[in-house]
């Protein structure tokens, strides 16, 4: 006797044996005599892989320069820590004078 011959391949839900259903409606059990209705037969638990899978690079970190570790004069970068002198040297300020 061929598996086709003997049906779909079942699992009671209320003892979990396995058994073949014969090609015969209603499915019962053998062992326990329930009767089985079950719709999926088989389902995949894992699920299916993604069609796409998503590539991540990692290469945009290490293009990037942390202020820290860059030098100001090789970037062409004015150092605005640098004591020129006071603000109010370098902004003009009109105050109007009380008279």
């Amino acid at each position: 006797m061929k598996d086709f011959d003997r049906g779909a391949k079942r699992k009671c839900t209320s003892c979990s044996t396995l058994f073949f259903d014969l090609n015969r409606f209603p499915i019962i059990c053998p062992s326990c005599g329930a009767e089985v209705n079950t719709l999926l037969t088989n389902v995949s638990k894992r699920g299916r892989p993604p069609k796409n899978p998503k590539i991540v690079e990692n290469d945009t970190a290490s293009d990037e320069i942390k202020l820290d570790e860059m030098n100001v004069e090789e970037a062409g970068i004015e150092d605005i820590n640098s004591d020129d002198g006071p603000v109010e040297d370098m902004i003009e300020i009109k105050r109007e004078e009380d008279t």
